[in-house]
């Protein structure tokens, strides 16, 4: 069976053999090589290795390269390296270059040599949410720069983090120290993710990252000394072989200082609290405003009792974190456990988008919805809190070590018609509208009996009840987007009902979906009438024939290039539940496939193609399409100089 990449791609870029022969024996055999020779080298404790071999003519050269997030452990860069290595020869078929980006780490490989700078094309990604706050942004371009600057005088990597925001900088190993600063300073930010809380930025020689949360791992989290929390910072820079004693000196002299300072600052702030208590009794309750804004029924806890809940959030109690922020496992005074999002200080959710969770939420109730108990705000503090699930999320089941083989058939069909039961709650039966936007298996938690409950309402939008679609930013995950909302902000409840039909596809298969390749594979099978090829194989044919059909059938139809021909979901629930029989014929599904290619001019366009299955390719110039999208840069990207990026977001990650 055809393998696909790991979920937490960024970037995937297959180049073609345009010869009309298949690719000769002489570079297969040298990729494959190199590729194994990655895998062994980072098991080794190598996060940066590159490969070069000859053959008799040039078709046969390869020239590779792998690298490993500066942060990363042994292990971790082991995994992604593996994961990259096992499914790119198939994720890129008869390819004589690739490029990929996972989370944690970068392949790239080609027939002609890349070694040396390259800023040929930039991919922005930009966190869907903004912040108005001087000094919160004078910290950003302060934490880039500082990362920027320093990471070519450390080898090619540096990272920092102050008051709860973190950057990283690094380049390909190839790099110089020159070419290094020269890469990292080709391209700001500014230019697509200004006022933004996150962004990313890619080239091919060079990438930098700043979110509002922690995402890289504790080893590495410090290669530049810490920030202060004041927002003017000052470049780091090393001592000098020679220069040991005046160090240890300065050292002696600034912890004394800091001591002295410390000393007096918690002096200062114990009178200053006793000044506040004297005669006064202390009430532990949070701020007003939560209660008050509120517009359903809803617990307003202490900031103190979700402390003590979750042992002053130890990350020992750690259950996950997504772009929001951080959910911890928490046991209430009564017993009860929860499940507590700690969202990112002054950060991605304000007020508003607090209380549009909240109210959200607690407006809604079924029994394939999350369940809000309360929420806290004392401060800068949101923290919301749920009904506790053990059994995690549905992406817990369908990725890593296989763990999918723990759900059985029965539980796989009665997932998918959970999901169709609770999207059509939150479409058409609750009293009011609401379309989810970001359907996707780790938003997908389930419950003590592995029933499905839909949760992160974070992008949830209301919709009124006489307006059919409207054109809004685009927010969601890359992967499940409907090509329309995708391209031109389209929003309909058609979006989730696209995401609901990859998302069911992906159920019955036990395979994740990268770059739409799945949507392609299960449609050509569908067209063979080879429909049961597609089913898990560690069900060991243990499932419904009549079952599996009627689900791919159905998902088929929820993706079509058309929205206005996708069935509501309320009708997906009816045919699922065998009420009624399927009558439609689905038309072949359009996915977007993203590419950046490099004209003979020099000038690099990114372009959004629509492409059909087995059928000729509609490209949309990414110049008209920006044109459409509403409110200009939304978040899909828009040309910027001559050169492309696209503004895309994986960000919620929970």
């Amino acid at each position: 069976m055809q393998q696909f990449l790991p979920l937490n791609v960024r970037y995937l870029n297959c180049q073609r053999n345009t010869s009309s022969g298949s690719l000769s024996t002489t570079f297969t055999r040298n990729l494959n090589n190199a590729l194994h020779n990655f895998t062994a080298l980072t098991s080794q404790g190598s996060k940066y290795a590159i490969s070069t071999a000859t053959g008799s003519s040039g078709q046969d050269n390869l020239y590779a390269v792998f690298q490993c997030r500066g942060d990363l452990s042994t292990q971790s860069c082991t995994e992604c390296v593996q994961n990259v290595t096992t499914s790119l020869p198939e994720a890129c078929p008869e390819a004589v270059g690739a490029q990929v980006r996972l989370e944690g780490c970068l392949l790239r490989y080609d027939n002609q040599s890349f070694f040396g700078l390259d800023t040929s094309s930039i991919i922005y990604a930009c966190n869907p949410y903004n912040t108005s706050d001087a000094v919160t942004l004078r910290l950003i371009g302060d934490l880039v720069d500082n990362v920027t600057n320093e990471a070519p005088k450390r080898g090619g990597w540096a990272s920092a983090s102050a008051s709860g925001l973190y950057a990283a900088a690094q380049c390909l190993g190839y790099l110089d120290e020159a070419e290094c600063s020269q890469c990292l300073l080709s391209y700001s930010y500014r230019v697509a993710c200004d006022s933004r809380l996150g962004g990313q930025v890619y080239l091919p020689s060079c990438n930098y990252r700043y979110e509002a949360y922690n995402f890289m791992e504790a080893a590495g989290a410090a290669a530049v000394p810490p920030l202060s929390s004041a927002p003017s910072l000052s470049p780091v820079s090393l001592p000098s072989p020679g220069s040991k004693k005046t160090l240890i000196v300065a050292v002696s002299v600034v912890a004394g200082v800091v001591l002295l300072i410390g000393a007096v600052c918690v002096v200062l702030v114990w009178c200053y609290k006793a000044s506040k208590l004297r005669g006064v009794k202390r009430v532990d309750k949070p701020l007003s405003w939560p209660r008050d804004l509120l517009q359903n029924k809803a617990q307003v806890f202490s900031l103190e009792e979700l402390e003590e809940a979750t042992g002053h959030f130890n990350p020992i109690n750690k259950l996950g974190e997504g772009g929001f922020g951080i959910v911890y496992k928490g046991t209430l005074s009564t017993g009860e456990s929860v499940a507590i999002k700690k969202l990112s200080i002054g950060s991605q959710q304000g007020k508003q988008e607090f209380l549009n969770e909240v109210n959200l939420i607690t407006s809604v109730q079924h029994k394939n919805l999350i369940r809000l108990l309360g929420c806290c705000a004392e401060g800068p503090e949101r923290i919301l809190v749920y009904e506790y699930l053990p059994n995690k999320s549905l992406d817990f089941f369908l990725s890593g070590m296989r763990t999918g083989r723990m759900l059985n058939w029965s539980t796989r069909y009665g997932i998918v018609v959970g999901m169709a039961k609770g999207l059509a709650y939150l479409h058409e039966e609750s009293h009011v509208r609401i379309i989810h936007r970001d359907i996707k298996p780790s938003n997908i938690l389930l419950d003590d009996h592995l029933n499905p409950v839909i949760a992160d309402f974070g992008l949830a939008r209301l919709m009124k009840d006489n307006v059919t679609q409207v054109n809004t930013a685009v927010a969601g995950t890359m992967g499940y987007l409907a090509p329309e909302y995708a391209l031109r902000g389209a929003l309909s409840e058609k979006v989730d009902v696209f995401s609901f039909g990859l998302v069911s596809l992906e159920i019955i298969t036990g395979k994740r979906n990268a770059h739409s390749m799945l949507l392609t594979w299960v449609w050509e099978n569908y067209q063979q009438e080879n429909v049961l090829d597609l089913v898990d194989e560690t069900l060991d044919n243990a499932f419904s024939p009549e079952q599996v059909t009627r689900v791919v059938h159905v998902a088929l139809l929820c993706t079509q290039e058309n929205p206005k021909q996708r069935p509501t979901m309320s009708t997906v629930a009816l045919w699922l539940s065998g009420a009624s029989d399927i009558l439609e014929i689905p038309s072949k599904p359009t996915f977007l496939d993203y590419n950046v290619s490099t004209p003979s001019m020099g000038e690099s366009n990114f372009r959004i193609t629509l492409a059909s299955p087995n059928s000729s390719q509609s490209t949309h110039d990414f110049r008209r399409e920006v044109s459409r999208i509403a409110g200009g840069v939304q978040s899909l990207s828009e040309i910027v100089e001559p050169r492309s990026k696209i503004d895309h977001r994986r960000l919620v990650q929970l």
